[in-house]
């Protein structure tokens, strides 16, 4: 009776080792084999990964992109402050306007640039500086009468012109703004009543001289 008692035991003990070896192996094996495809230009291999690589390549790749973040241009940041702080490009400082070719019936020179001149041409003649008019005038010209046909004839009569000048052709000029003033195929009119005007004056071979003085009315009383 105790024999079969012993043999039972021994039996019973090999049983329970051999589950708990089994049990073992199991939690021990080695982890299933994932077969993936990776596609290249000359055809398809098979790239064998186990679960176990595949978590260790996530994790990797993880702690990787926390350490290094993908890197910002100053580019990017730039634009980034331009559309916060609602900043748009402005035109150039001191770009000329477009031209409205105001005085497109009488010269092709620029609206800028022609009322320039007569501004300049006006303060002339308000400053009663004969000298600097007579440079300006197109010769020969016709005032009150007289014709004089270079800047040296003109500067010889303006001795005797104070004595006889009259007010009202100086009270039209100083009213005149040169702002978009009266134009025509013949020239551009300074003062109410044209008392002076200015045109783009050609050569014998059509090239420019560039504005001019051409006609002067009511400087004499």
């Amino acid at each position: 009776m105790r024999q079969r008692l012993i043999l039972l035991f021994i039996l019973l003990s090999t049983l329970l080792y051999g589950c708990s070896a089994q049990l073992r192996e199991r939690d021990t094996a080695t982890p299933p084999v994932i077969e993936l495809p990776v596609v290249e230009e000359s055809g398809t291999k098979q790239v064998e990964l186990s679960t176990e690589a595949l978590r260790e390549d996530h994790s990797a790749l993880s702690t990787e992109t926390e350490a290094n973040p993908a890197p910002v241009s100053s580019a990017d940041t730039a634009d980034i402050d331009d559309i916060s702080s609602g900043a748009v490009s402005q035109p150039e400082e001191g770009m000329a306007a477009a031209d409205n070719g105001h005085y497109s019936a009488a010269t092709d020179i620029p609206s800028a640039e022609v009322e320039r001149y007569a501004s300049q041409v006006r303060q002339q003649f308000l400053e009663h500086d004969w000298t600097a008019v007579s440079s300006e005038i197109a010769y020969p010209v016709t005032i009150s009468g007289v014709t004089y046909h270079s800047s040296a004839d003109f500067l010889d009569a303006s001795g005797g012109f104070d004595s006889n000048l009259d007010e009202t052709f100086f009270a039209a000029l100083e009213s005149e703004d040169c702002v978009e003033m009266f134009c025509s195929y013949e020239g551009i009119m300074l003062g109410e009543s044209g008392q002076v005007w200015i045109a783009e004056v050609l050569n014998d071979d059509l090239t420019s001289q560039g504005l001019k003085i051409i006609a002067v009315n009511g400087l004499f009383r």
